[in-house]
């Protein structure tokens, strides 16, 4: 049913031995047959990484060095694996592809039930643009003559692509702007791969409903780089049952003391996410 995309650099590759840890505990229902764990960094960090990390899943494990996609990839890093999470997708023969930042961990069970419906479609709902996504909006409405006022949730990862569509939206946007998708998605600059992809189900489709619920069974709890003066309210909420991700943005994290640092360990182990020692 589902394959799984993470985008990693060197950086990050002690959160992902706890994202891995966490995709064996809590993934196992859903139907995962690939987990595409692609380099945005020089290929020798493919070593680093022992697909053992992902305990019953490691056979299924494909470590794929960025080279594979034979295009030129900019030195902005947040860009080229927006551009990364889309080319995956359409390189999976799965129906649909989970996206994943590599420091999302899995703290509940994701189960079928939860998020998928009784027609096929993936439960996460829709919600407002928020204004930071402002300049993707304008390309995007642009692009495909569209006014887009929402995007599809959870407004960021875990995401889903139907990877039928990712690709149709490929050959459509060459089409369109006569150019190489990848080549032309990295000169946009500050356009983001969900609200392209939102945008494009609106412009194709007419909306999200072909296959998407309107229902959301789909909640993460990040902290970002300037929400570290909330880290309290933040820890208490990535406690709540129904979220189902957590994660630190690595700037955010050496913003945070010793004993906070410790507090968000403490709440992995406490997952059974017993790599978060290393962290």
């Amino acid at each position: 049913m589902i394959d799984i995309v993470t985008v990693v650099f060197e950086q990050e590759l002690s959160v992902l031995k706890l994202q891995a840890q966490s995709i064996d505990l809590y993934c196992r229902h859903i139907g995962v047959r690939n987990i595409y764990v692609v380099i945005n960094d020089v290929e020798t960090v493919a070593q680093k990484i022992d697909p053992a990390w992902w305990g019953a899943f490691a056979p299924q494990v494909l470590i794929v060095p960025r080279s594979v996609f034979s295009v030129e990839f900019t030195n902005n890093g947040w860009v080229s694996q927006q551009a990364l999470k889309i080319l995956t997708a359409s390189i999976s023969y799965n129906a649909w592809s989970m996206i994943l930042d590599a420091k999302t961990i899995f703290v509940k069970e994701l189960t079928p039930a939860e998020i998928v419906d009784s027609q096929g479609r993936i439960c996460v709902g829709s919600m407002p643009l928020y204004p930071v996504f402002e300049p993707s909006k304008l390309i995007v409405n642009e692009l495909y003559k569209i006014e887009l006022d929402s995007q599809l949730g959870p407004g960021g990862v875990p995401f889903f692509f139907h990877n039928d569509t990712v690709r149709l939206m490929i050959a459509e946007t060459a089409f369109i702007t006569k150019k190489s998708f990848p080549v032309w998605f990295q000169e946009q600059g500050m356009l983001t791969e969900f609200v392209l992809y939102s945008g494009f189900l609106k412009y194709r489709f007419g909306g999200y409903d072909v296959f998407y619920s309107s229902t959301n069974a789909v909640f993460p709890c990040n902290i970002c780089h300037s929400e570290t003066a909330r880290f309290d309210a933040k820890l208490q909420e990535m406690q709540q049952p129904n979220i189902n991700t957590v994660s630190i943005h690595r700037q955010a994290w050496t913003q945070l003391s010793s004993t906070q640092q410790q507090q968000y360990r403490d709440f992995l182990i406490s997952c059974s996410i017993l790599t978060a020692t290393e962290l």
